[in-house]
């Protein structure tokens, strides 16, 4: 488990060290009250520090977890509004499911990140 976060966290900075150079990142120390997922991996209450940068890397670290995930532009007429996250529920856990810095064009993380999908293949 422990070799995965340092794995998660090493691929997070590979992603995020290639692009700063092209791109400039925007991050947001947050604390979040209530548990969410967020490309499968469920993540506790707690204290986050959430980067998005201009490629549309998403980047979630903090109590013991972390996740990057790709992003896609979102409602462009909301480019003045506060920095926030987005969740959703389905009733029995949130999603997080978009991303605003601020000042910025809102990115949203597309469902199939967080969604299994699974394919049976029959054999002759």
């Amino acid at each position: 488990m422990k070799r995965n976060f340092v794995q998660l966290v090493a691929l997070a900075g590979v992603l995020l060290g290639g692009s700063l150079s092209a791109s400039a990142a925007e991050h947001l120390r947050v604390h979040v009250p209530f548990s969410f997922v967020l490309a499968g991996l469920e993540f506790q209450p707690g204290q986050y520090t959430v980067e998005a940068n201009n490629s549309g890397v998403l980047t979630v670290i903090g109590e013991g977890r972390g996740a990057a995930v790709l992003t896609i532009p979102g409602d462009t007429s909301k480019a003045s509004t506060p920095a926030s996250l987005r969740f959703v529920t389905d009733g029995k856990e949130y999603h997080l499911v978009g991303v605003q810095m601020d000042g910025e064009t809102n990115r949203t993380v597309d469902s199939q990140t967080y969604r299994e999908h699974k394919l049976a293949i029959g054999t002759r």
